[in-house]
Parts: structure tokens; sequence; C-alpha cells
């Protein structure tokens, strides 16, 4: 198979016990931070996520001959050459990977044309009384950046689209039914997503996503990371409009009309920031900052991931053995090599000559440890066998350490 492919299989094996860990790492550490402000614990918990993405990256690039550490890209190789199976399986591993990562990332860049095309172009700009109100908020807040606030004919709540250019989408039902302070906080809070630059951090997000898309820790954490982020947006919110009760009233009536009308839900599967039930981010606002601790289902997802990580990796490197490399005999060198011996007498008096292939498999010290013939004469077979058990070879070495071998020495009998 292709070497790429070895190394990349490699990586993505050893991705399955590296994240797992990760992902209990995290869990413990959010319980730690469960008193610290959501700033804090969604920092943490993106360094976390793109922790899962880096550790398997630097596994492969340590993984290339010549890597800066040898030493060290020897041990992460040598580690999967413990198991047959490992080796077999990797370019497989490998192959997979880039499909499901394929149709991962066709996914987003989809999801991000739909957004474009399905809910900016058919949207109207908003009243202007409200987009004044808008930009004022926006200045207030810290965003002195130009941005478009328009009323959206789909989608069940407000949402932001857009890195460069920012466009506030705010559904058309929210203007009539939410009240002015409620939906002032309501704006604020999508304000504080353009100034923390969460559409770009979330599409960042969503390729960490197709990356690990097979793994389940990243897919707890980055759920977690979304929770996060609205958390971080709701204080902002709270503290720009100085009421978090106008902040929960306009959370409430969102959540009441997504139940109560006939609105197109939001494109949850375009980067996947859909915003959920809106009735814990109601809770949370009158309940104090130390309530907020990461799930036990999570730990129980966690610890299920890396028991199946584990597990699988103890299966693929079992047996402990040393790999068995197919030679060339040209490859192998004589470390000794013992007087030719006499002719089988029976195959002399009957004129019987030939060629006999002897198949030798030496242990990591050169020594014959299995001989067998596999062609030629059967007169003289136990001969050619016998006399190769007293042959001794320099140990043959992959990575720079010993191996076990397996080669073919011809032995040509000839009568004078």
């Amino acid at each position: 198979m292709i070497p790429i492919l070895d190394r990349l299989g490699l990586a993505l094996f050893h991705s399955l016990w590296e994240v797992s860990v990760l992902g209990l790492a995290a869990w413990g550490g959010l319980l730690l931070l469960r008193r610290r402000p959501a700033e804090t614990r969604y920092a943490f918990a993106c360094g976390m996520l793109g922790a899962m993405v880096a550790l398997p990256a630097a596994t492969f690039l340590l993984s290339a001959p010549g890597a800066p550490s040898e030493a060290l890209a020897g041990a992460v190789r040598q580690v999967a050459m413990e198991g047959q199976g490992v080796r077999a399986a990797t370019p497989w591993l490998a192959l997979a990977w880039v499909l499901g990562a394929s149709l991962m990332t066709l996914r987003l860049g989809g999801g991000l044309w739909w957004l474009e095309r399905a809910f900016v172009k058919p949207s109207r700009p908003a009243p202007e009384a409200w987009a004044e109100a808008a930009a004022k908020l926006a200045s207030r807040m810290g965003v002195h950046r130009p941005l478009a606030l328009r009323v959206g004919t789909r989608g069940d709540s407000p949402l932001v689209i857009g890195f460069f250019r920012p466009v506030i989408l705010v559904p058309a039902a929210a203007f009539l039914n939410l009240d002015s302070a409620a939906l002032e906080a309501v704006l604020a809070h999508e304000i504080a997503h353009v100034r923390r630059g969460d559409y770009l951090a979330n599409a960042l997000q969503s390729a960490a996503e197709a990356l690990l898309f097979f793994h389940p820790a990243a897919w707890w954490l980055s759920g977690h990371v979304r929770e996060l982020r609205e958390h971080c947006c709701d204080d902002a919110a709270a503290e720009a409009c100085g009421d978090p009760l106008a902040l929960a009233q306009g959370l409430a009536s969102l959540e009441r009309l997504r139940r109560t009308l006939p609105i197109e839900p939001d494109p949850a599967c375009a980067l996947g920031a859909a915003k959920g039930n809106l009735m814990p981010r109601i809770t949370r606002l009158f309940t104090p900052r130390d309530a907020s601790v990461p799930s036990f289902r999570g730990l129980a997802l966690m610890v299920g991931a890396a028991a199946l990580a584990g597990a699988f990796v103890l299966a693929c490197r079992a047996p402990r053995t040393r790999p068995l490399a197919d030679v060339d005999f040209s490859q192998v060198k004589i470390a000794h090599q013992p007087a030719a011996p006499a002719y089988p007498p029976e195959a002399k008096i009957a004129r019987i000559q030939g060629t006999v292939e002897v198949r030798v498999t030496i242990d990591e010290q050169g020594v014959p440890i299995a001989v067998e013939a596999v062609s030629g004469p059967e007169e003289l077979r136990p001969t050619a066998v016998d006399y190769a058990k007293g042959w001794t070879f320099a140990p043959l070495l992959r990575d720079g350490k010993p191996v076990k071998a397996r080669f073919l020495i011809t032995m040509p009998f000839r009568l004078r």
C-alpha cells in the first residue's frame, strides 16, 4: 500500500485512545471549572477540542521517516507494528476516513451554500427604527464594523450569517410578537455572536467535527462548546441590556413561537449551530454560575469511548510478537555457513539431481527457528533442510530493531 496511507491509518489508530483520553480530561476540567464564568469554560473546551485535532496530526507527522525526532517516530511506528492486525488494517482505516471526512466536508460546504441561498437572499431589510436601534446597540457593545439587520422569511429563531459582512436574520414573527425590551435583548445576544466572531469559530468547529466524525468524544465536546458559546452570548446580552429578565422573556417568547407557530426550523445541518431547547438557557439566567456542570451522561460516554478504544487497541496489538519480515535472501548477511554436506547416497545411486528451495525463518538473533523444504526432489530435501539448520545469520533490522525474518535459500545438487 502507499506509505502515506500507512502513516495516516496509524495516526487514526492512535487517535482512538488519544481523543478518548482528551475527552476524559475535558470532562474533568469542565467539572473543576464549574464555578468559573462561561467564557473561561468555553475557552478551555475550545482548547481541548483543538487538542483533539492537533494530537492525531502530530502523531501523523511523527510517524514519518525523517521526522524531527527519529527515535520518537520509530517508537510511534513500532507500537502499531507489534500487532499484525494493525499493520494490515491501517491503509483501510485511512481510506475509510478519507471517504467519511470528504462526505462531512461536502455536507459543511453545502450547508453554507444553502444558508446563503435559502435564508439570506429571500430576506428583506428590517424596519428602519430597528436597524438604527441595532446599530446603536452594536456600537455600545463594541462592534464598530457594519452589520445588516434583516427580516427572515424562514427559520424559527434569530441567527448570524457571515463573518466579514455579518447579517443578523430575525424571523418576522419575532418582530410581531416580542415587546421592544425582549427584542432588544435578543438582538444583543446576536450582536455578541458578531463581536466574538462566532460564525468563523463555528465554521472551524464544524471542520473539526468533519475530521473527527468517527469519535463520539469529539461530538460530545463539540456539543458542549456550542452550549457554552450560547451561554457566553447570553451573559454578554444580559450585561449590555442591564436586565436578564428581558433576555429571559425574549427567549421564552421565541420558544413559545417555535412550539405554536408553523415556522420552518433553523438550518441545523448547515453548521451544526442549532440552538436547541431554549428553556435551559432561560433557567440558567436566574441560577448561580456554579450550577452548570458537565452531565454524568457525558462522563459515561467518555468512559465508554475510552473502553471501546482500549479494547480495539488491545485486540489489534495481540499477540505481542515482533513482526515477521519476508525478505529476499540477498538482503540477509550470512554469519556462518558450514561445509557442504555429502551427497545423499540413495539419490546418488539413482542419479537424482535438481534444486531444492528451503524456507528458513530466523529469530531476532539470526538463528534458524524453522526450516522446511518447499520444492525440489523428495530424495534431496532432508539433506538440504539439515544443511540449512547449521547456518547462522546477522540479525535483520527494521526501524533500528531486530526482527524475525523469513526467506528462501536455493540449493543446487549436481552429480559429477
